[in-house]
């Protein structure tokens, strides 16, 4: 009778529980559906940043459409003025009061050159409507030295500057006409829907058709440089040569944050067009090869171009290269009508 208390209490001592076999079929059986999970999980945040990042392109084209309505012009896409007295202004700098900025555009000192001290507590703003959320979100500060030559000697310290994911298109070059099997300008590149300024565009000068023609377009990423979907070092001579940085576009209000196209090749390396108009051609990539100067997202496949009539399109990397080349124009007659 000792032992009857365990018998009543415990009517069985043995109890069947997982075998190793068993525990590992149930480990390999949800580690295959983690496998199958989390690519379309994954999936599904891209298309939601990709989303987002189309909102954030669909509200400058609102900005810009507003500018226009109040100044009856676009606003160029940088003005560069030293003489009488210094002018710099980024076409971002001046919409700033159509993107819910305008106290910073109050504050802003517009007779001081972009990158100056006085205005960075303005310019070191992080602007939501700027940035890409599917473009890294921790980027590094280029060196000192960097700093040093491209501000003209005139900045040693490493400010922040608001990231700029977007730019505007100043002008397409010749090499992009020549890479992509078009007749030669003759010149060195024709010019964008913005232009350079110091005067805005007005729609009507468009004549290729405000929905035929891109006005703003991806550059994603920068400082930092990245070619075909690496960071890498910078291929390109001068004074970026070697870094892990671009040489311009650091930031919304610098002036140098827009885009002139020349295309380029796989590793990075880009064509040249010279002042007269003579090429030097290594490829005929127009997008997501480089974002020295160029088009570049962090979406799988192409990037967001928001066109002059403030429609949001997604073009692929493969897109016809004669078709990229005419929506970049504004004014010579190259209407496309499928975006392939």
């Amino acid at each position: 009778m000792r032992n009857s208390w365990k018998k009543s209490v415990f009517p069985h001592d043995k109890h069947k529980g997982f075998t190793l076999v068993e525990l590992l079929v149930v480990i390999a059986i949800i580690g295959v559906l983690v496998g199958l999970l989390l690519p379309a999980v994954q999936s599904a945040r891209e298309a939601a940043r990709r989303m987002s990042c189309s909102n954030n392109i669909r509200q400058l084209g609102l900005a810009l459409h507003n500018y226009e309505g109040t100044h009856k012009t676009l606003p160029p896409s940088r003005i560069n003025l030293t003489s009488p007295v210094i002018f710099q202004q980024s076409w971002v700098s001046m919409i700033l009061p159509f993107i819910e900025q305008g106290n910073v555009h109050a504050a802003y000192q517009h007779g001081m050159p972009w990158y100056g001290r006085i205005n960075d507590p303005l310019t070191t703003v992080k602007l939501p409507p700027m940035t890409c959320p599917s473009a890294p979100d921790a980027r590094e500060l280029p060196t000192s030295a960097l700093y040093n030559a491209v501000t003209d000697k005139t900045r040693t310290d490493q400010p922040r500057w608001g990231y700029s994911d977007y730019g505007s298109i100043n002008a397409i070059r010749n090499s992009a006409f020549v890479s992509v099997g078009l007749p030669s300008l003759g010149t060195r590149e024709v010019l964008g829907a913005m232009g350079r300024g110091p005067e805005g565009v007005r729609f009507s000068a468009i004549t290729d058709g405000l929905s035929n023609t891109v006005v703003v377009a991806e550059g994603a990423g920068r400082p930092g440089i990245y070619i075909s979907g690496k960071k890498v070092n910078n291929p390109r001579s001068g004074i970026a040569f070697g870094t892990p940085f671009v040489p311009d576009g650091w930031g919304w209000a610098d002036i140098n944050s827009g885009f002139s196209i020349d295309g380029s090749e796989k590793l990075g390396n880009q064509n040249n067009t010279t002042t007269s108009g003579t090429t030097t051609i290594v490829g005929s990539c127009m997008m997501n090869c480089t974002n020295d100067s160029e088009l570049y997202a962090f979406h799988i496949g192409g990037a967001q171009f928001l066109f002059g009539d403030g429609s949001v399109h997604f073009l692929s990397q493969s897109i016809n290269g004669q078709t990229f080349v005419a929506v970049m124009t504004r004014d010579r007659g190259d209407i496309v009508g499928d975006l392939q």
